[in-house]
């Protein structure tokens, strides 16, 4: 596995602990520019835009922050930024009304709501193809519920309740492209909940007890490679909607989603069969996807505690990059520079010292390395081969070197 090493970076100052799942890339002014939102545990959430070390927006006394979202949580063509705390406060903050100069003065949430205490990950998504966003949300409680924007507030529309402790949340769609819930949890395992709008959610009459009844669709359990993990108890994070790429889309089959242990297993996994394990000798706790190397294929980037971070390709091709810091949240997407220039692709490192460090333009023009009789053999590199035959041959190039140093 060889190591690659990215230079380009920002710092940022930000004080406090940030949990995982309260640190994310996003466009949140709707400026078609990526930002990066950071909250921690005392209950601050920075925004911080471009190449100025200082946060662009902030807002304090939001409570232990856990868990922060971006999306159109009111169905209005736009995004809005959520953030929820370990309390059960929902913070919704709308950009499309902030009137303040940059780092001027706080920001002021647009709605704010009572929800169950305890929320560890939200996602925001169409999961019940009505056409319209929830708001997910997994507690550590081994509760999942969904929430739908509807009026003036959010109306809980789903619940659900398990055995076991959930990881994470994620997105994936199924081989007729209806999305489906898949929940983490230990030892590798999930479950996949398929989702059905419900009905007369809007019937302010109705019981709220009536409306979150457990419900009735349908709920997989898929073992996966169980039997085969370092631990079965060990926790577990899902990613799904791994893009393909335009050439290689399959209808009659579901999306990629990635899987990886605390332990240190990653595994790729389409409709239930795992296409690939890998073992690291690392604590995998974050997962992501980006493109790295512009061929609109979603490689699987996996983050661990001290650092560690793994690039892998759908053919299970994996280079390493190693952050030179312990890190309590890890994160990769796009990140705006500046308005003038495209979004870069990036990666983002919480530590444990109060800073925050952002390598952009963290792009490879390949996961593989050729040799050069690969090079030889493909005519679309266009390179030279009387050269390539003189590389590929010691006694030719020391002929040459001889050459070369009788002639010094």
């Amino acid at each position: 596995m060889r190591a690659v090493s990215y230079v380009e970076r920002l710092e940022f100052d930000f004080p406090g602990s940030v949990f995982k799942n309260a640190f994310l890339f996003g466009d949140v002014d709707n400026d078609k520019r990526e930002e990066l939102v950071v909250g921690n545990e005392n209950g601050d959430v920075y925004i911080y835009k471009g190449s100025a070390t200082k946060c662009w927006r902030r807002a304090s006394d939001l409570g232990m922050v856990t868990a922060i979202g971006i999306g159109d949580i009111f169905n209005a063509g736009r995004n809005a930024l959520v953030v929820i705390n370990g309390e059960g406060w929902c913070y919704i903050f709308d950009f499309l009304t902030d009137t303040c100069s940059d780092g001027e003065l706080p920001m002021k949430p647009t709605h704010v709501q009572r929800i169950p205490a305890n929320t560890k990950v939200l996602l925001l998504h169409d999961v019940n193809s009505d056409g319209m966003i929830e708001l997910v949300i997994g507690l550590t409680d081994r509760v999942v519920r969904t929430y739908q924007w509807i009026n003036t507030k959010l109306v809980g529309l789903n619940k659900w309740e398990f055995a076991n402790q959930i990881g994470t949340v994620g997105i994936n769609d199924m081989a007729n492209r209806t999305p489906s819930l898949l929940v983490a949890h230990p030892g590798g395992t999930f479950i996949r909940l398929k989702c059905k709008p419900l009905e007369n959610c809007e019937d302010q009459g109705k019981d709220q007890e009536q409306r979150e009844l457990l419900s009735k669709m349908s709920i997989d359990y898929h073992p996966l490679a169980y039997s085969h993990m370092r631990n079965p108890n060990v926790s577990t994070e899902i990613l799904g909607n791994i893009s393909l790429g335009m050439s290689h889309q399959d209808e009659n089959q579901g999306a990629l989603y990635a899987v990886a242990t605390l332990d240190g297993t990653l595994m790729m996994v389409r409709d239930e069969q795992i296409l690939w394990s890998l073992q690291v000798d690392h604590q995998l706790f974050a997962l992501s996807k980006l493109d790295i190397t512009g061929d609109g294929r979603e490689e699987v980037i996996a983050c661990s505690w001290d650092g560690q971070t793994y690039i892998v390709n759908q053919e299970k091709q994996t280079v390493r990059f190693q952050f030179d810091q312990s890190v309590s949240a890890f994160t990769a997407g796009h990140y705006s520079l500046n308005p003038q220039s495209p979004s870069l692709p990036a990666f983002a490192y919480a530590t444990f010292h109060n800073k925050i460090y952002v390598y952009y333009n963290v792009s490879l023009p390949r996961i593989t390395l050729h040799t050069s009789n690969e090079l030889l053999k493909n005519k679309s590199e266009n390179l030279d081969e009387n050269l390539l035959k003189y590389l590929t041959n010691p006694s030719k190039l020391s002929e040459v070197f001889s050459k070369t140093l009788y002639k010094i």
